[in-house]
């Protein structure tokens, strides 16, 4: 199970809680259930001075009325509880019998209240590390991963290790570490769309070994896809769906990567909710109504979201004139992509149009251009989505540091240049200013975070 919590939440909070180093402080962490048993921080609250029945170094209780009115919250809201005290003096946390003891007397209560899964966290001294557990309803613990969203993705996880086939990856391992190494293979992406860009950005990140991949597109392969496509044969033309394709690919690496297959477009018959416990989103898009879908997910489930496209323009006689490629990231913390420019709210509209009432538009010259295809050039694709795999590299593994990360990059393949992009302060947006959690903790009585 995954606890996700925002790191604009994260360290004022753990810094709140760990200030002082004589005795034992705690605190609650309210977390919204989202797909796939991933838990969404949405609360962060500390337990108030009085609101201790003892307090030492190595043992606290709290004044139950202090707690049910912190929890008040989640019974009202349906959200799950998971409490968090510190351990100080030491750099190692761990579960003691004295914490086995409470837990074992408090999540038996918790359920009696409202839904779970239930937990509980220590965090060791300076330190800060946490280690976390839940309980289901049936008594069974089990082992949490707490990811840290913020310029990098941090993962403290229990026991993350390679596999036995590590072997295959020795070569990375000299790049990016073994704990590097042991962080793609917790990892879970979802890559919406597998035309030019996504599906090489699947090879890749097929060959390094991430642990699970949930792939979404709607369409079957065509002969025009078997030149940019990986995986795809001619064989497939007409015939095999292209989440399909992906399935076969990674299978045949065997490098034990999991496959979740999503058939089906983004909006009218995929929704984000299905995806919503992916630590990283690809969106390789070629249509503003999804992008769109996908960027408001990235600042509501606090999900880092990397935008991957590429455009050329053709002369008047056919020949590409000009070709430009994109990566963005997005997220907690960056401007979404309309604060960039690539959702346009005219596209958005022509794209919600039904079929008789587009065709009505483009008859009356309304519309034009909006179903014409695309260059699509497989190095192109290629060294677009390859940018796009080291920026998740980059938040994932942090091999680059943390203090300048790119936003935007810009690939003009004319010239053979790549530029960095970034944006002028002072922005207003309804989607990424007022984003949950962006100033740390959240008190209770001020409602829903947006």
């Amino acid at each position: 199970m995954i606890l996700r919590i925002l790191e604009s939440q994260w360290s004022p909070f753990v810094e709140s809680l760990c200030g002082r180093q004589d005795v034992e402080t705690a605190g609650v962490i309210l977390a919204e259930r989202l797909h796939g048993g991933t838990l969404l921080a949405r609360h962060c609250l500390a337990i108030p001075e009085d609101g201790y029945q003892i307090r030492q170094v190595d043992r606290l209780r709290i004044d139950p009325v202090a707690f049910n009115r912190l929890v008040r919250l989640a019974r009202d809201r349906g959200l799950s509880v998971i409490t968090i005290h510190t351990h100080p003096g030491t750099d190692r946390p761990w579960f003691s019998s004295a914490d086995d003891q409470g837990d074992s007397r408090l999540m038996p209560s918790l359920f009696a209240q409202m839904a779970g899964p239930h937990g509980s966290v220590v965090v060791a001294g300076e330190t800060r590390i946490p280690t976390a557990r839940v309980w289901s309803g049936s008594g069974a613990v089990d082992e949490v991963t707490v990811r840290v969203v913020g310029r990098v993705l941090r993962t403290h996880a229990p026991g993350a290790s390679t596999d036995g086939n590590s072997s295959c990856f020795d070569r990375q391992l000299l790049a990016l570490g073994a704990a590097g190494q042991a962080t793609l293979r917790t990892l879970h992406v979802a890559i919406v769309g597998l035309g030019g860009t996504g599906s090489v950005a699947l090879a890749q990140l097929a060959h390094l070994g991430i642990g699970k991949l949930t792939v979404i597109d709607g369409d079957r392969v065509d002969s025009s896809n078997v030149s940019r496509v990986f995986g795809s044969t001619r064989a497939d033309a007409g015939k095999t769906w292209k989440v399909d394709v992906a399935q076969r690919y990674v299978r045949e690496l065997g490098l034990a990567t999991r496959v979740i297959a999503l058939r089906g477009h983004l909006g009218p018959e995929i929704a984000p909710t299905h995806f919503e416990d992916a630590d990283v989103v690809l969106s390789c898009v070629d249509k503003h109504t999804p992008r769109a879908l996908l960027n408001r997910m990235a600042y509501e489930k606090g999900i880092p979201l990397i935008d991957v496209g590429s455009a050329f323009r053709l002369d008047d006689h056919g020949r590409i004139a000009s070709g430009a490629g994109r990566v963005v990231v997005v997220g907690p913390g960056r401007p979404c992509l309309a604060c960039w420019g690539h959702i346009d709210p005219d596209r958005l509209r022509i794209e919600s149009l039904s079929p008789t009432d587009r065709a009505t538009a483009v008859a009356e010259g309304y519309i034009s251009g909006a179903d014409v295809a695309q260059p699509s050039v497989v190095p192109f694709n290629t060294a677009v989505a390859g940018a796009a795999v080291i920026e998740l590299l980059r938040i994932t593994t942090a091999f680059a540091g943390a203090d300048d990360p790119p936003l935007r990059l810009a690939f003009d393949f004319a010239s053979g240049t790549v530029r960095r992009n970034s944006l002028a302060a002072g922005r207003a947006c309804s989607i990424c200013t007022p984003m949950f959690g962006a100033g740390g903790t959240v008190d209770p009585a001020a409602g829903d975070a947006p």
